[in-house]
């Protein structure tokens, strides 16, 4: 079976995490997400091969719908 992989738009993240007053240590927390990888996510406009659980760990730590991260294009 296949999985299907959706591209994280970065700049969607930062402006999120910005906008919630989170920090990349706090957002880790509560997602259970690294720091390291949130950093790296937000320093690309597209994030290929992106994990689903990643971002609903984030989504959910944002108190936001996953579509709301999502860049305009998505992996088939």
């Amino acid at each position: 079976m296949l999985q299907s992989y959706v591209y994280l738009d970065g700049r969607k993240l930062k402006y999120q995490r910005v906008t919630h007053n989170e920090t990349h240590r706090s957002l880790a927390e509560k997602s259970g997400v690294s720091t390291g990888t949130i950093w790296a996510l937000e320093k690309r406009e597209k994030n290929p091969r992106f994990h689903p659980n990643t971002l609903n760990k984030l989504s959910r730590a944002l108190g936001l719908g996953p579509a709301e991260l999502l860049g305009e294009e998505e992996a088939k």
